[in-house]
């Protein structure tokens, strides 16, 4: 199932940062927060599921982005070693911003989804 959060929580990303640039990426992270917390047993749960779908979603993200900026590259320059290059490079920058910040938002926000669900009955 985490699997499932993390995929849902890649693509959304992934999208997001194709369209609006690697700056749009970073709150897409409580996504897996919110499924996972939601779908949790227990808070701590929540808190654990959130983390891992974070994490698992941030490095789907970092290879899905490093892969369209490799692919657009090659689009607009025709050279793969150019597109290669910078899809690592992105891959990399990516890589270091998002997955701590996907992590932190997932054990955050799983916790607080969790919370949300209790109340509500």
């Amino acid at each position: 199932m985490d699997i499932c959060r993390a995929a849902i929580t890649a693509v959304s990303s992934a999208f997001a940062g194709s369209v609006g640039g690697s700056g749009a990426v970073a709150p897409w992270g409580m996504c897996g927060g919110i499924i996972a917390g939601w779908t949790a047993e227990t808070i701590s749960d929540g808190m654990f599921d959130g983390a891992l779908a974070g994490l698992l979603g941030g490095v789907a993200t970092m290879v899905l982005l490093g892969a369209f900026s490799a692919a657009r590259t090659v689009l607009t320059t025709a050279d793969v070693g150019t597109g290669g290059f910078v899809g690592a490079y992105t891959s990399v920058v990516v890589g270091l911003m998002i997955i701590p910040t996907f992590a932190v938002e997932g054990v955050v926000i799983g916790p607080l989804s969790r919370y949300v669900k209790a109340s509500l009955g």
